[in-house]
């Protein structure tokens, strides 16, 4: 499994995130002894968890990703590696951020990820799983549209987003720009999951889902809305 992004969207996906921290009040309380993050993108929640005192390792396929993690969490142990392929023991929770999971296109890919996440977990442990909701079911494609504007380093950035739906995945689309010119672009494919396949999915890996929100606030889940925030425990 292989994933490569250039530095600058790196940077402008880094600066965008950092615009909220609702994402990371609810990975706070998710905490739980050991934390090993599928996906640990650039360090956001290392960062945080390492400020809470929390035993954490982040596992990433991408060196960009990599590179801009250990600048915002320095000394924190980052590994780069496949997300079908990892061991660990004692873990007390393994979360994935982002449509991380989603990234595994294959049913026998994410089922090789779930596994390999319970037989790293103790016995009460849990993964928590944060989703982008695009049900099977939904329309074939979105239109271009306006999804932000921000500012870094005294510039102002604006990102558009396309998204095109094709068989079981999904294709999202961010497009930057500066001064009305292109700046930076990152295509995203991921597997498109409506709650009932997630469940199955858990359950034949040997997790049994006890919450299902609708965003990082605990909001209720609802089919049609952006977001799928899984808790599931190892059973």
């Amino acid at each position: 499994m292989s994933v490569e992004v250039d530095e600058l969207s790196v940077e402008l996906l880094d600066a965008e995130r950092a615009l909220h921290d609702d994402d990371l009040r609810y990975w706070g309380t998710r905490a739980r002894g050991k934390v090993l993050e599928l996906g640990s993108g650039t360090g956001r929640l290392a960062a945080l968890l390492r400020r809470q005192a929390v035993w954490y390792v982040g596992l990433e396929p991408s060196a960009a990703m990599l590179d801009r993690a250990r600048r915002n969490a320095p000394g924190v142990p980052f590994m780069r590696g496949d997300l079908r392929r990892f061991a660990a023991r004692g873990l007390g929770a393994v979360f994935s951020l982002y449509g991380g999971l989603q990234a595994l296109l294959s049913r026998e890919d994410r089922a090789r990820c779930l596994a390999c996440a319970r037989e790293s977990l103790v016995a009460d442990g849990c993964v928590v799983l944060d989703l982008e909701n695009h049900s099977p079911r939904a329309a074939a494609s979105a239109p271009r549209r306006l999804a932000r504007e921000f500012d870094l380093g005294g510039k102002r950035f604006s990102r558009f987003e396309t998204i095109r739906r094709e068989g079981g995945a999904v294709e999202l689309k961010w497009e930057w720009y500066h001064a009305g010119k292109p700046v930076a672009a990152l295509t995203r494919r991921l597997a498109a999951l409506d709650r009932r396949t997630l469940e199955m999915e858990l359950r034949e890996a040997g997790f049994e889902l006890f919450a299902i929100f609708g965003d990082w606030r605990e909001g209720i889940f609802a089919e049609r809305g952006p977001r799928m925030v899984v808790e599931a425990a190892r059973v």
